[in-house]
């Protein structure tokens, strides 16, 4: 999958929750990539996001290439905050991860039984990303993916984030509302 086509796919798909919140915008980055996963190790892969906003919603897209996905333990990390994402999914035989966004939203369990590699399209990871909400978007975000078997290695493609933050207009709008209602509570 190209990278125009993976940064489409995760905004599309962002997109459908960020219109629930109004008022909100969304920060989408990715990271440099390709990263090798070598056989029987750890690797990991960072991201820099340069804007500040709390976080309301967060959203994964991985894109990783390897022959047995129920071999990977995959992990997001933020601000000393991890969540795994996918632990040795995949069935038997089961390879890659095609365009694949990790959403609390989503319809469809990574763990569920009928969830089989490749995984393309929209799945809720095994711990909650709703574990960032309130956190600062600014920073490093940092994914992980360990291939916990011999016999084979892959490659994370590309991936990267969706963040749902507060609007700095409306945030703007609050506080300065907030003054108002303090200083009409100061003159009575």
């Amino acid at each position: 999958m190209q990278f125009n086509t993976l940064c489409l796919t995760l905004a599309a798909a962002f997109a459908v929750g960020a219109s629930a919140g109004a008022q909100a915008g969304v920060i989408t980055t990715f990271a440099n990539v390709p990263v090798e996963i070598c056989d029987t190790c750890s690797v990991s892969s960072t991201l820099n996001v340069g804007s500040h906003g709390r976080l309301l919603d967060v959203d994964a897209l991985v894109d990783i290439t390897h022959g047995w996905d129920a071999d990977l333990v995959l992990s997001l990390s933020h601000e000393g905050v991890t969540v795994l994402l996918s632990n040795r999914q995949g069935g038997s035989g089961g390879a890659n991860y095609t365009g694949t966004v990790f959403d609390d939203q989503a319809y469809t369990g990574i763990d569920a039984g009928y969830a089989y590699a490749p995984y393309t399209g929209s799945f809720r990871p095994q711990e909650a990303l709703a574990a960032f909400i309130g956190h600062d978007v600014f920073g490093d975000w940092t994914l992980t993916v360990v291939d916990s078997e011999a016999g084979d290695a892959g490659t994370i493609d590309a991936w990267g984030i969706s963040a749902e933050v507060p609007e700095p207009a409306s945030l703007a709008l609050f506080g300065v509302a907030a003054l108002g209602l303090g200083a009409a509570r100061r003159r009575r």
